[in-house]
């Protein structure tokens, strides 16, 4: 028997940090804050969608819970003057009914991101593009800024045929059982007029030897 393992959830305390980074002293406390943390990630997606959102931390201090956004279109999720932001600032105070702080943070390499570059693929998907052709481009594109590998797998009635199947794209090395590899992966649903398409992508920006690195290569790399 054999199962398969998340990518993120295997190194995460090895060579991954946590997107959560808060602490309740009780067990009841702590899974009222996880509730929240959850419903506080779905809000952050269902208001801005695919605005190249890479990643969200959630945040909590003694006075207020604080909302970190990863975004490679930063413009687009301020707006003139900050006012989307002011106003997502008090959607959440209404809706949780609890101090927030924002913060909106760029994404410099968005195609060492696989959020950003899984939903590139939907939408192209979407908008009825052979998916061959969008996966060797994306295979390019990201190899193009030194990437060590990519591994691209899409599923369902592609080419609108009536019998649904899968293909997998492999640029690189893609090495999931080397626990010091830092891989990105991230999965979503394409909607098409002919059903569901299942996107997969994983990105792997090279070795990790300790955390410090990996500290040092998000940097780099948001």
């Amino acid at each position: 028997m054999w199962s398969k393992a998340h990518p993120i959830g295997m190194r995460v305390w090895i060579m991954k940090s946590r997107p959560a980074e808060w602490f309740a002293k009780y067990k009841r406390t702590g899974a009222d804050f996880f509730v929240e943390d959850v419903k506080m990630r779905k809000f952050v997606d269902d208001t801005f969608g695919r605005s190249g959102i890479s990643k969200v931390i959630i945040r909590k201090t003694a006075k207020e819970w604080e909302i970190i956004i990863f975004s490679s279109k930063v413009g687009v999720l301020m707006g003139k003057q900050w006012e989307k932001i002011k106003e997502f600032e008090e959607a959440l105070k209404k809706k949780f009914n609890k101090d927030m702080k924002v913060v909106i943070k760029e994404v410099k390499i968005p195609e060492l991101s696989a959020k950003i570059m899984a939903e590139f693929i939907a939408s192209q998907l979407e908008a009825r593009m052979p998916f061959r052709k969008v996966a060797k481009n994306v295979l390019q594109k990201v190899m193009e800024k030194w990437a060590a590998g990519i591994k691209i797998q899409v599923g369902g009635r592609l080419g609108w045929v009536d019998i649904s199947r899968s293909e997998k794209f492999i640029e690189g090395r893609v090495s999931l059982q080397t626990f010091r590899s830092d891989i990105d992966f991230y999965y979503l649903q394409a909607r098409t007029k002919y059903g569901m398409l299942g996107v997969k992508v994983w990105i792997e920006k090279g070795i990790l030897y300790n955390k410090a690195s990996a500290a040092s290569t998000k940097k780099i790399s948001l």
